[in-house]
């Protein structure tokens, strides 16, 4: 099998990819989705079915395609569908509200909408979809996946089956290179939003970046299998699981929802052997793991990235002999910007998010705009193929963040390390200032979580009277601990300055989450603020 590395000095799209892996191990699995089994043939041939329907259906080059759906096979299709033929493919979370959907889709306008009438919960999304009907300002053509959904509406199968039997429409030819290709919606977690338009190098950019915390090393084989249970809408999903596993002829054993207690038996039934998600979602696996039954010894690869890893997980995870790949990224700079080396230690994989990857360029500047040295704090700034090509329909947004030289002012500040390693010290935006001083939340975090109790810590600010803003942590106790909040502030008076020392603590069993399994930290500042406001009150 070709080494994804040089496959990639041959083409410039994901569809491009597959269609080679077809030719050089068309009957090998591709993908797994309950007792549905693809081979790279088959799924080449769905997807340029995919693609032709979309052409005899009138969808256009540039014209945009959406998808309401959990991790099926569905979503790989239409997604290197539209790929292939230039439309732009457009990812919506189940668990979004209608508002949230109709927030995207009159954004983005597309100009179809395929979507699961009912879900692996058996959750009804009928409701929703005739509140889209009602209420979208350009209600999109609907097509329907799996069961359920409004009666007279088109199913997938259908919809290729006029692919594959219909007028033969040419695929049109797309260059890719910087063609635009996704639109993934942000977060939210600071304010509405916005579309990141990446292009189809976005996809190539991920895998060379995540590679590098392989650096040479065998523990990921080409062919590998692994699985995919993040949501469709993000980067995290469609680049880092779906579109690297494709690069390196992996195979994709698809989970429509995160259940901890049902993952090691797929493990075990698929010789699963690489792992991958937030900590969080590791910490909830390996506590089913450590429980034994299923023979998960194939399991070879623990790879993460969004959050850091606290220091206890890593070590009870470095005791059954993993291999750790980390990763720090963030969407409109191409998911991946920094990872890990092999053979990193516990120091660099819990307190820093590695080194800056040779696919992209990268900057730090300090807020005098200059190069930012060692030991001191600036943002990282991007340039390359993995940066975003704007936010959909905001010039302004995007003048704001991405200048006319092409160097995307990321938000996330780091400390530079003198290994050339960076150091997460925060967000521009949760950087606050206590009696003057700033205060960059996750160095507070780190001293929180070295204490052999803490899974993980979270810590906003809070309006103050005397220091204007003042530190709330949220803390998150190992399984079976019960940490002191007295503790906890000696804790941290060990190795932090007095006005880093957060005043309040709450001990929590889970956080709020964001759709897309990230801590949802503008729901913390907003529970942090009622706070203050209420003990101003009674004072």
């Amino acid at each position: 099998m070709i080494d994804g590395a040089r496959l990639l000095e041959q083409v410039a799209t994901l569809p491009e990819v597959l269609r080679l892996r077809a030719r050089e191990t068309p009957t090998h699995e591709a993908v797994v989705f309950g007792d549905l089994r693809l081979d790279y043939a088959a799924l080449d041939g769905l997807v340029d079915d995919c693609a032709r329907a979309l052409v005899a259906n009138g969808v256009r080059a540039g014209d945009r395609v959406a998808m309401l759906s959990t991790p099926r096979w569905e979503f790989l299709v239409s997604l290197l569908g539209a790929m292939r033929m230039g439309a732009i493919w457009v990812g919506l979370n189940p668990r979004y509200t209608l508002p949230e959907v109709l927030h995207v889709l009159d954004d983005c306008r597309p100009v179809l909408l395929w979507s699961l009438g009912r879900g692996a919960d058996r959750h009804e999304y009928t409701p929703l979809l005739d509140g889209v009907a009602a209420a979208a300002a350009a209600p999109p053509r609907l097509v329907m996946i799996g069961e359920g959904g409004p009666p007279g509406v088109a199913r997938f199968e259908a919809f290729l089956t006029a692919g594959r039997d219909g007028s033969g429409a040419p695929v049109p030819q797309v260059s890719g290179g910087r063609d635009p290709a996704v639109i993934v919606y942000t977060s939210g977690s600071t304010g509405r939003p916005k579309g990141a338009l990446l292009a189809a190098s976005s996809f190539l950019h991920s895998y060379r970046a995540m590679r590098e915390s392989f650096a040479g090393h065998e523990a990921l084989r080409l062919g590998h299998r692994v699985i995919c249970n993040l949501p469709i809408n993000h980067v995290g999903c469609q680049a880092d699981v779906c579109g690297n596993a494709l690069i390196d002829g992996a195979t994709l054993v698809f989970m429509e929802q995160f259940e901890p207690a049902r993952i090691p038996a797929v493990i075990e039934a698929e010789r699963i052997d690489m792992l991958g998600g937030l900590p969080l979602m590791i910490e909830a696996v390996l506590a089913e793991i450590e429980r034994g039954g299923p023979d998960v010894s194939s399991l070879r690869v623990i790879a993460w990235g969004g959050a850091p890893m606290p220091r206890g997980l890593l070590e009870r995870l470095a005791a059954r002999g993993y291999f750790f790949s980390m990763h720090y990224g963030l969407t409109e700079g191409g998911s991946i910007n920094s990872v890990s080396r092999p053979g990193s230690s516990p120091e660099v994989l819990c307190h820093t998010i590695g080194w800056p990857d040779s696919d992209n360029e990268y900057r730090v500047r300090t807020a005098e705009g200059r190069e930012a040295g060692v030991g001191e704090v600036g943002e990282v700034q991007i340039r390359g193929p993995g940066v975003m090509l704007g936010y959909w329909g905001q010039p302004e947004a995007t003048a704001a963040v991405l200048g006319e030289d092409g160097w995307l002012r990321t938000g996330d500040l780091v400390e530079v390390l003198s290994d050339g390693a960076w150091r997460m010290a925060g967000r521009l935006v949760e950087r606050f200032k206590s009696g003057g001083y700033n205060v960059y939340p996750r160095e507070v975090e780190l001293a929180l979580e070295s204490h052999p109790a803490v899974a993980a810590a979270f810590v906003v600010p809070a309006p103050d009277p005397v220091y204007d803003e003042v530190g709330v942590a949220f803390v998150v106790p190992r399984e079976g601990a019960q940490p002191s909040i007295e503790a906890l502030r000696e804790h941290c008076r060990a190795s932090l300055a007095n006005y880093k020392i957060p005043k309040h603590f709450e001990l929590r069993e889970r956080v709020p989450m964001l759709a897309i399994g990230k801590v949802d930290r503008k729901a913390l500042k907003r529970e942090a603020a009622g706070r203050a406001q209420s003990e101003a009150a009674r004072s």
